[in-house]
């Protein structure tokens, strides 16, 4: 299956942070203005008007995202609550531990640095990550060419490298989803 990996564009943290909204709350963050031209800009992307399908995460900002792509390119979106942002504890509905978060990010970072595999640890690891976006993949392998819009660290998970992904960047990406093969074609 071919992809698209796309981060959702900027995102107006701003906003949430005026009406004091934190936690899992926050993902309902919009795009910025900016946000919103980015991905009107990519929207042009001789790449993006081959793909079958949308694929995006519920989180706000990606849907955000989708839905001006899938405006722009006329192909159907699908909302997959598997493609969301990396939790950094494993239980979204409880409060947030401020002094788990800090040792979460910092797992996470030794992760992505030191392409070790954590485990047993109350964060979501990178592996628990591409799992469940594997098993999102695997129900739309009827494609041949989709465009995933998500989160830099699912989409790193993805790729499984230390690799920054900018907003609204498309990371062309092939994965062999019998054999889980996996090839970024090219980064731009």
């Amino acid at each position: 299956m071919q992809l698209y990996l796309i981060r959702h564009g900027e995102t107006d943290w701003q906003l949430m942070s005026e009406r004091g909204v934190r936690g899992l709350a926050a993902s309902l963050a919009p795009l910025t203005p900016l946000g919103r031209v980015q991905i009107d800009t990519i929207a042009g992307d001789y790449r993006l008007q081959e793909a079958d399908a949308i694929l995006c995460s519920s989180f706000t900002r990606a849907l955000e995202s989708a839905a001006l792509l899938s405006r722009k390119l006329n192909k159907p979106l699908y909302v997959e609550y598997d493609l969301h942002e990396w939790l950094p504890q494993k239980d979204p509905t409880a409060v947030v531990d401020e002094t788990l978060l800090m040792e979460a990010s910092e797992g996470l970072r030794q992760e992505i640095d030191d392409n070790i595999v954590a485990d047993d640890v109350p964060w979501e690891s990178l592996a628990e990550v591409r799992e469940r976006v594997m098993g999102v993949l695997e129900r739309y392998k009827k494609f041949s060419k989709v465009i995933v819009v998500t989160h830099a660290v699912v989409i790193s998970s993805l790729l499984g490298v230390k690799q920054s992904v900018d907003y609204a960047e498309i990371v062309p990406f092939k994965v062999d989803l019998e054999t889980q093969e996996k090839k970024v074609l090219v980064h731009s």
